[in-house]
């Protein structure tokens, strides 16, 4: 093979890598929840995770005092409700099911599931006083007021992106 044809593909072979670890970088095929402030000050958070995979939302009731968990499945960038569970009902909480869902108490605690519908984002005041807004995933724990600061308001919603766009925001799951 002479010099010349060797090059070509050299170049080629270079222009392939590189086209391919552009892509790596910058385009957005990572699964996230992602938790973004509304007046968009300071970095995203992110919540890397696999499609079909739950997390929970867990935080004190201002009125009760007492926890609450919202349990959502990601599916095709919506949010899925699988559960709520909490332990009073009454100011802010159902007393029963709607159609269609689960209603038991377990444990002193009530449970709704087989919940209906899906939100493509969900608005957020995180708790300044002692809401202590919590994500829960994989057995670990992200106090959002530590990653987000308190009193903000932000969307939680699916997406996907980039690893730019990671590298760029705060990760929970390090």
């Amino acid at each position: 093979m002479n010099m010349k044809r060797r090059g070509v593909y050299t170049t080629i072979a270079s222009l392939i890598i590189g086209v391919f670890i552009i892509g790596l970088i910058f385009y957005p095929y990572r699964s996230v929840v992602s938790f973004e402030k509304m007046d968009r000050q300071g970095p995203n958070i992110y919540l890397p995770l696999t499609e079909g995979k739950h997390f929970q939302v867990k935080y004190t009731h201002s009125v009760h005092l007492s926890d609450v968990i919202e349990e959502y499945e990601v599916k095709k960038e919506r949010l899925y409700p699988i559960q709520l569970i909490y332990e009073d009902t009454g100011i802010g909480m159902p007393s029963g099911a709607g159609e269609g869902e689960t209603f038991e108490m377990k444990d002193g605690k009530y449970y709704i599931s087989n919940i209906q519908g899906y939100h493509d984002s969900i608005s957020l005041s995180v708790g300044a006083v002692r809401a202590d807004h919590t994500i829960r995933y994989e057995n670990r724990s992200y106090l959002l007021k530590d990653y987000i600061g308190a009193g903000s308001v932000i969307t939680i919603k699916p997406s996907h992106v980039s690893n730019w766009n990671l590298m760029r925001g705060e990760t929970l799951s390090e």
